[in-house]
């Protein structure tokens, strides 16, 4: 018997050992598939941010478009290059300072003439009395630090018929940066947001305060050649997830770059790689409690019991495998002793702990899918039409021209572009407000919108500035169709105390023949045309064929 009997515990023993094996690579298997959720979140909240980062860029540019596309400043400028009269200075920053006023997100405007010396500023101290013309001018957002404060800057030339008469320099304010790194929401305890850019040797060079390291804004640097720091690899364009890296601090971390193509920005969203592997070693602790409890019960127990539990628990091993293979499944009630029942509990716990786990982090995952297919949403809206008139903005007008540019030239269709500007509009502004001068652009744009077709193109370009593209439309027919729409707008009525007011509109009108062998070519006309009318005496249309004539 005492043979027998040790036979049968020895095979005991060796039963339980495929029960050790399955948890222990369950609990393997668990750790790969929490590393690999964990990849996949961070990698979706870097893809939002990146995506928010883009959209208020947009809107620095299109506001600094707006403002640039002033034409009584371009004018005023141009007459200061000549004359330096301080009517034209008076009214420069007065035109400044409105436009600060109305987009808050701006921090100050500085104007310079044709040689980059300084001729105005929205702020009372202004920071730079020459610009560098050589290397300043930027046309793209670069950030920089003023008295520890991280601004936004635009630089771009300012032109009037083609010349240039000066420059605009605009610093904006970078919440939209420092709202992000702020908002660690979905990092963990030790995660967080780093944003770099590169210095003149082509090192990473830290954009914000980091958080182990409140002062590394534009001094902290990360060398070029340590391509395994994630921020290095976000700087290379590289967009991938990274595994065990080394952040700045030389800690282990998972990682998700980020590359900022159009600015030449980085963006990494990490976690320390403890914090990632945390579920994992409790696991192992859990199972190593679990197997020193089962070797000495059976030690005990052994061949008393083992009748008992070798088939329980063989179907338990069983189950087990299935497991394994991904069937989280919990398992049948078992018959036996309590010891088998409690372990077959626990062993449903932990699978029902599993799979809560992966319902949770799949949850996540949909809410950060929803919340990026949702902010694609917003940027495409942004990035493609005007927030004040609904009407398409200059870049989306820009793809549409060029698409019907070519498709003209390929049939051989009319095309007629126009470029139309509100009258006295600076007039307006001044006498009834800001508000009064917005309820004028909207209420034009709706009236240009349901006066065309749907085939045709209606875009505000610029302050008061608009332009049309009446595709496959004969000349006389556009003429037609302008001179109904010039007459519509001059009858809209505006209500003012104390008495209402009318505005009209200048027209220029081209239309694509042989000669004009690209779209920036065809609009110059546009714009000629409407110059000439401005000084045809306005509220009329003028064809840029009639000018050659």
């Amino acid at each position: 018997m005492k043979l027998k009997h040790l036979l049968i515990f020895i095979f005991l023993v060796m039963s339980t050992a495929p029960l050790f094996i399955g948890l222990k690579y369950l609990n393997n298997h668990v750790g790969a598939y929490s590393q690999k959720q964990f990849s996949e979140h961070l990698s979706a909240m870097s893809q939002i941010a990146k995506q928010r980062i883009l959209t208020a860029v947009y809107r620095i540019e299109d506001s600094t478009a707006l403002i640039a596309s002033r034409t009584q400043m371009r004018i005023s400028l141009s007459e200061w290059n000549r004359t330096k009269s301080q009517t034209h200075l008076t009214k420069m920053n007065k035109i400044i300072q409105d436009a600060k006023y109305g987009l808050h997100h701006i921090r100050d405007i500085n104007l310079y003439d044709k040689h980059g010396v300084f001729v105005a500023s929205s702020s009372p101290t202004p920071k730079q009395s020459t610009l560098d013309l050589n290397t300043s001018i930027k046309s793209t957002v670069q950030l920089k630090v003023e008295h520890e404060e991280i601004l936004a800057s635009v630089q771009q030339p300012l032109t009037l018929n083609h010349d240039t008469v000066g420059y605009i320099q605009i610093n904006y304010f970078t919440d939209f940066i420092n709202d992000l790194v702020r908002d660690r929401t979905g990092l963990g305890e030790t995660g967080e947001w780093l944003f770099a850019v590169r210095n003149e040797n082509g090192d990473a060079l830290f954009a914000v305060p980091l958080k182990y390291d409140h002062r590394a804004a534009f001094i902290k640097t990360i060398p070029k050649e340590r391509t395994d720091i994630p921020i290095t690899q976000a700087l290379l364009g590289n967009e991938i997830i990274m595994k065990n890296a080394p952040d700045y601090r030389g800690v282990p971390v998972l990682a998700a770059t980020r590359y900022l193509r159009q600015l030449d920005w980085g963006l990494v969203a990490k976690i320390d790689e403890s914090e990632v592997n945390q579920l994992v070693n409790n696991n192992d602790v859990i199972i190593y409690i679990a197997q020193f409890i089962i070797v000495i019960f059976s030690l005990i127990i052994g061949v008393i019991v083992a009748f008992f539990i070798a088939h329980p628990v063989e179907l338990l091993s069983k189950h087990t495998a299935r497991v394994e293979a991904g069937n989280l499944e919990e398992p049948p009630v078992l018959s036996g002793w309590q010891e088998v029942k409690d372990l077959t509990f626990h062993f449903s716990q932990m699978i029902r702990t599993i799979r809560d786990f992966n319902k949770d982090l799949q949850i996540k995952i949909d809410q950060k899918t929803q919340e990026l297919q949702r902010a694609n949403e917003e940027l495409e809206e942004l990035a493609t039409h005007d927030p004040l008139t609904g009407l398409l903005n200059r870049r989306k007008f820009e793809t549409c021209l060029q698409k019907e540019f070519d498709r003209s030239k390929r049939y051989h269709h009319c095309l007629a572009a126009v470029m139309m500007d509100v009258d006295h509009f600076k007039s307006i502004n001044d006498k009834y407000g800001h508000a009064m001068g917005d309820e004028v652009l909207q209420k034009f744009a709706n009236h240009l919108d349901s006066y065309c077709r749907d085939s045709d193109i209606v875009a505000r370009i610029g302050g008061e500035e608009f332009c049309i593209l009446l595709v496959e439309c004969e000349s006389d027919n556009a003429i037609t169709i302008l001179d109904r729409i010039r007459q519509g707008l001059s009858e809209i009525e505006f209500q003012t105390n104390p008495e209402p007011f009318f505005a009209t509109c200048s027209f220029g009108v081209t239309f694509i023949d042989d000669a004009c062998t690209t779209p920036e070519e065809l609009l110059k006309q546009a714009d000629t045309a409407l110059y000439a009318a401005k000084h045809n005496g306005r509220n009329c249309i003028v064809q840029y064929s009639q000018l050659k004539n």
